[in-house]
């Protein structure tokens, strides 16, 4: 099913040249018109974020959904998705920047800085009515803040926990362990392999969603093989806007 000249997408590592025996392997054909969207909004990324909202956060029309990371591939993708459902939706991402995209390209209803020293504060303020689905893509002290506002029957998908990735032994405890029980609250992680069903079905709605201007998609793109060692370090910092991608040719 392969032909020299075909685009492949694969899981082989940062390298110059792979041999691979197929396993694994998805042939994008001779000319795909983005190939690198199934690295971001067709791919992995794209995917998480269909099968995280829809199939586990389950927003309804009118409801509010408060995204994690709002500026990065997978939380654009979630708020973006979640507007089209009908629903209200809040961004959390770091930086004035990165707020700004949010709401200006993304038409998030409003996005608050987490490094604002009035986060709490400006989260209340854009939650007036309480939260109902909250992607959750980071973890820590955000959490906790966020599950203060959630409703009752509130709604978790658990896609990452990107502040606790590099502990060094001081991991942030949840104080707020008792509002599970106190609003019957619903907290659950996902893994995107077990969800291979409805790959074709996201595939194909975000593909007319990008085609149809509904959805907005950025990436950022690192030069050359040597680039790629710090591309993945400041994506773990939060310095890219967007899929991190690193272009190797």
């Amino acid at each position: 099913g392969f032909e020299a000249g075909d685009y492949v997408l694969s899981r082989s590592g940062w390298q110059d040249f792979a041999i691979s025996d197929g396993a694994e392997v998805t042939n994008l054909g001779k000319d795909p018109k983005n190939p690198s969207w199934s690295l971001g909004i067709l791919g992995m990324p794209g995917y998480t974020a269909y099968a995280g909202l829809l199939h586990i956060g389950e927003p309804k029309p009118g409801e509010t959904v408060v995204v994690a990371a709002a500026s990065g591939p997978v939380g654009a993708t979630v708020g973006q998705i979640a507007k089209i459902k009908g629903c209200r939706v809040v961004g959390i991402a770091g930086g004035a920047e990165k707020c700004a995209h949010v709401v200006k390209t993304l038409g998030f209803d409003a996005c608050i800085d987490h490094k604002a020293d009035d986060f709490v504060e400006q989260l209340k303020a854009a939650c007036a009515d309480g939260i109902d689905v909250y992607f959750e893509n980071v973890g820590g002290e955000i959490l906790d803040t966020v599950m203060g506002q959630c409703n009752r029957l509130a709604r978790i998908p658990v896609c990452g926990v990107l502040s606790r990735y590099n502990d060094a032994g001081d991991a942030y405890g949840n104080k707020n362990m008792h509002l599970f029980f106190d609003k019957s609250l619903k907290m659950e992680g996902f893994v995107l392999s077990h969800h291979k069903e409805i790959w074709p079905q996201a595939r194909a709605e975000l593909e007319d969603m990008v085609a149809d201007g509904r959805m907005k998609y950025r990436e950022t793109v690192a030069d050359g093989i040597a680039a790629a060692p710090n591309a993945f370090i400041g994506m773990l910092q939060g310095k890219n806007l967007g899929k991190q991608l690193v272009k190797l040719a």
